[in-house]
């Protein structure tokens, strides 16, 4: 317990300065947790082979491109880049044709990293964009699958009995969930009225609600896969928190979900 406050606080330090400084310094932090968080995906593979270097450098490469040659803004970055998208397509897949006979990079892995990739580099950038356009509205956001994982955890633990998902992860209980809710949508809501000084607050509290509920179902999906490949943690870069996926699963969800109600309502 304690090697895992200490490592909370840890991170905790770092993150503040990066976050209060933003600018290059925290679009360049985003991007290296972008490319450890895909190294991750990309070692789940080491238990039925390697994927070749040729084709990790296309990976990386191409998740930084996503996270920095779209535009850095709200306006532009949710249009998608489709000449983009389909120039990393043919990479991932043509690749396939050389490497099919020694059956280390399959059609199979090039739609799965293809996929992986575009999820975590739009999750990053739009990270990058929120940063970008208003710390305030960053935290806001930021805070709400915090909380929802920290007090769905404290109140799972003391009132839980229903299991919400037994088969995905054992812990997790709907007492724990409704909870995590409220509480979160609650706290982030007061933050958000506190900071942001708006006119109305309705329309805000419906859409922290939803974003708690998306929260938690990335958080089961990264869990999904955890299962499938047999594992405990993604890695165990941080001591007693496992690696950056463990920590970010549900922020990516949260942020992706965001900058599609930004684009469209």
């Amino acid at each position: 317990m304690f090697k895992r406050i200490l490592s909370a606080v840890f991170l905790i330090l770092i993150a503040i300065p990066l976050i209060v400084t933003g600018g290059k310094v925290f679009a360049i932090a985003i991007g290296i947790i972008g490319i450890l968080a895909l190294k991750e995906m990309i070692d789940l593979k080491k238990k039925q082979g390697t994927i070749p270097i040729f084709m990790k450098m296309i990976f990386y490469i191409s998740l930084l491109c996503i996270i920095y040659l779209i535009p850095f803004d709200f306006s532009d970055s949710v249009g998608l880049n489709f000449r983009l998208f389909n120039l990393i397509l043919l990479f991932y897949l043509f690749p396939t044709l050389y490497y099919h006979h020694k059956n280390i990079y399959s059609t199979k892995d090039a739609f799965l990293y293809f996929t992986i990739t575009l999820l975590l580099g739009l999750a990053c950038h739009g990270i990058i964009v929120l940063r970008f356009h208003n710390i305030w509205l960053f935290l806001s956001i930021i805070l709400i699958p915090i909380l929802t994982d920290t007090f769905a955890l404290f109140f799972g633990k003391m009132f839980g009995k229903h299991k919400l998902s037994p088969n995905i992860s054992p812990n997790k209980t709907w007492e724990g969930s409704i909870c995590g809710t409220i509480c979160a949508t609650i706290i982030s809501s007061g933050f958000y009225y506190f900071v942001m000084k708006p006119t109305t607050v309705g329309n805000w509290i419906v859409l922290l609600f939803f974003l708690t509920i998306v929260s938690q179902l990335g958080d089961l999906f990264f869990s999904t896969i955890k299962r499938e490949n047999g594992i405990k943690d993604f890695s165990n870069l941080i001591p007693e928190h496992g690696g950056v996926l463990d920590r970010f699963d549900s922020i990516i969800f949260t942020i992706l979900a965001f900058v599609l109600f930004i684009a469209y309502f």
